[in-house]
């Protein structure tokens, strides 16, 4: 449960973060993107074991987002 909540606010953040450069509601294409990377159909369904590889991918692709120059 508590990897789950750590899933959840990292996504948030990712989402959060494209947000302010789209203008749009970028939640379901980062929980897309989870699912479809990690073959899953909810976030809650990530194989323990997989839960550090998750997360190094969404701060990757925070760090990427946020330190992108425009």
């Amino acid at each position: 449960e508590a990897q789950a909540a750590q899933i959840s606010q990292a996504v948030k953040a990712v989402a959060m973060a494209i947000g302010k450069k789209t203008k749009r509601n970028e939640f379901g294409a980062v929980y897309g993107e989870l699912y479809r990377k990690y073959n899953i159909a909810a976030y809650r369904a990530l194989p323990q074991k997989r839960f550090n590889e998750a997360m190094t991918f969404l701060n990757e692709w925070l760090q990427n987002v946020t330190s992108d120059a425009f």
